[in-house]
């Protein structure tokens, strides 16, 4: 018993002991310590309040990203889809093996307007849709006619009509398919060129720079042997612009011989 009455008077005690420290402390102290404990608790509440706009602009990229992959595969699943679809009507109105060769006309086509002297205007129109049109109209025709001729070849008892027929289903559907493969020849030639006159501005660019390095060189070097400033520039060889004109007026005759072809076709 007597125990716990001194354990409780030293616990008096003690709290005593501790509001006096307290009530010595000077005023200015507590004010210190108090505006320390402000800054600290804004300090946290803003830390706080960072990384949750941090957490939720991850988590609003996070979707976005998740989102830009779906929309990405969608579409991705409907280009392969229209491709798929292109090709299948493709096989069933011209046939298998003309049906690659329109394809072959297609990619040449797209490869001309993908390269750098399209987008740059060297080339001018590059609208190949009519010819595209033109070779899938003209193989179609081939088509019809062979699958016709093929029906008619294999009725009993053919007669001289029957043989007439076919003999001239046959050479229009080689009229019609050497037009198509002749536009389609001319095609894929404005994409050689097409490419040709790409590499020519590319080796045009190298050209130039090589010649700007050799003129800061040359001068660099002029300077540390002979104390002048700098030596005259060398200007670019011509020779690649050459070289890009010469692919371009190339590339204009082959498309002005498939121009030819349009207008015949316009006026026949």
């Amino acid at each position: 018993m007597a125990k716990n009455s001194n354990d409780g008077c030293g616990a008096t005690i003690g709290w005593f002991a501790i509001f006096v420290v307290i009530a010595a402390i000077p005023k200015p102290v507590w004010i210190t310590i108090g505006v320390v404990v402000a800054v600290a608790l804004v300090v946290w509440v803003v830390k706080k309040v960072v990384e949750e706009a941090e957490k939720s602009r991850a988590e609003a990229a996070e979707r976005e990203r998740v989102a830009q992959q779906a929309r990405a595969a969608a579409e991705k699943r409907e280009r392969q889809e229209a491709a798929r679809r292109r090709k299948q009507y493709l096989i069933d109105t011209v046939g298998t093996v003309n049906a690659t060769y329109v394809e072959r006309a297609e990619g040449a086509a797209r490869a001309i307007a993908a390269t750098e002297a399209a987008r740059a205007g060297w080339l001018g129109d590059v609208d190949f849709q009519p010819d595209i049109t033109a070779i899938t109209s003209q193989f179609q025709r081939a088509h019809e006619l062979l699958q016709v001729a093929g029906q008619l070849s294999v009725l009993d008892n053919p007669n001289a009509d029957d043989r007439k027929l076919l003999a001239e289903a046959k050479t229009t559907v080689a009229t019609l398919e050497a037009a198509a493969f002749e536009r389609i020849e001319l095609i894929t030639k404005c994409e050689r060129e097409a490419e040709n006159i790409d590499n020519s501005l590319r080796q045009e660019r190298e050209d130039a720079r090589t010649a700007e390095q050799r003129a800061e060189l040359q001068a660099k070097l002029s300077a540390m042997l002979y104390g002048i400033e700098a030596t005259p520039g060398v200007s670019p060889t011509s020779q690649a612009a050459d070289s890009v004109m010469a692919r371009v007026q190339a590339y204009r005759e082959i498309k002005g011989a498939i121009q030819q072809i349009r207008d015949s076709g316009t006026t026949t």
